[in-house]
């Protein structure tokens, strides 16, 4: 079977992590290269994330890393379109230990040996694609600026991928401000640019994501694999679940939606997901209250016409015996 060839555009914070690990490791495909993105981090330290995961893997060597955008296209220049008033909190302090999603280094991985390139992110994907055979899917799991600035600076590209599948954005779920998800809201411009730029695309939001969560007892399953890579994975599913039990309690009491790694997972499997159904997806950029929101429009009009699959669903079991199985293949290294 051959293999599918895909590009991460990663924010590497834990998520992110755990699914580079299961896109590497998975024998149906093939990592070309990463690329990073201002997000659940300032972009050094998404970068330095990333190669982190690459040399646990011990595929330093064979999948480059690409440093991309360090802010977003537009959204940074109001200061007050991402006023603190309006988000939601991420981290706190308690018996002097720091609950929060996403650590500012992923201190359960050794730091990097591994250089990233000097190419950046954004020539990168150009290069690439432009001189691909319109075989390559993009799976970006960060803000979508890389993307959109690869679009606007050689829009034939949009002609040359195979396939986006995104994750991010919410119909009946949001978790940055009560309208919207965190990787859309950061840059909504460079969201609406992508989610209309006439690709396939394939969005994998929280309304899928917060049904595929990974319980305590299933990370301890991980950890028991007893590979460093398993080891890293039931660290970082522990870290998310201490902060979602903080913060966002799931309908699973103890448990984490590894949002990130569902993307990966609907590209080797896409009966992971449920209920996809093709809808218009536009980005409120207003700068209001619902700033970064995905207007999903569920209605029917001939002058509106769909442009993106929506997954409203996810199938847990399913995906976490692929999560499973996929990280059980790491031994003490990886040599893929």
């Amino acid at each position: 079977m051959e293999k599918t060839k895909v590009i991460l555009d990663v924010d590497t914070g834990s998520d992110d992590a755990i699914a580079i690990m299961m896109a590497v490791l998975h024998p149906d495909l093939e990592v070309l290269g990463i690329t990073t993105v201002n997000g659940n981090q300032p972009v050094p330290n998404t970068t330095e994330n990333t190669l982190r995961v690459v040399d646990l893997l011990g595929v330093g060597d064979k999948v480059p890393v690409y440093r991309g955008c360090e802010e977003p296209m537009v959204a940074e220049l109001i200061p007050e379109r991402h006023a603190e008033s309006r988000q939601a909190p991420t981290k706190k302090i308690v018996e002097g230990e720091l609950i929060t999603y996403h650590r500012e280094y992923l201190d359960v991985i050794p730091p990097s040996v591994t250089k990233e390139q000097e190419k950046s992110a954004v020539m990168y994907l150009v290069d690439t694609l432009m001189n691909s055979d319109g075989d390559i899917t993009l799976i970006p799991v960060g803000p979508l600026t890389n993307i959109a600035v690869a679009m606007r600076a050689e829009p034939r590209i949009k002609e040359k991928i195979k396939k986006i599948v995104i994750m991010g954005g919410g119909h009946n779920k949001s978790n940055r401000t009560s309208s919207a998800e965190f990787n859309i809201w950061k840059d909504p411009e460079a969201a609406q640019i992508v989610l209309t730029s006439g690709c396939d695309i394939l969005m994998v939001p929280l309304d899928a994501t917060h049904e595929g969560d990974v319980t305590a007892e299933e990370s301890q399953e991980i950890r028991e694999f007893g590979s460093p890579v398993a080891r890293a994975v039931a660290d970082l599913l522990d870290q998310r679940i201490k902060a979602y039990d903080m913060f966002q309690p799931q309908k699973i009491a103890g448990s984490t939606p590894p949002h990130d790694a569902l993307a990966v997972a609907a590209v080797i499997d896409p009966d992971v997901l449920q209920d996809v159904q093709w809808r218009r997806v536009d980005v409120d950029f207003s700068g209001g209250i619902c700033d970064g929101r995905t207007m999903v429009d569920c209605r029917v009009y001939p002058d509106n016409p769909p442009n993106i699959h929506f997954a409203f669903g996810c199938d847990r079991e399913r995906f976490v015996k692929l999560l499973k199985e996929t990280i059980k293949l790491a031994g003490n290294s990886c040599t893929k």
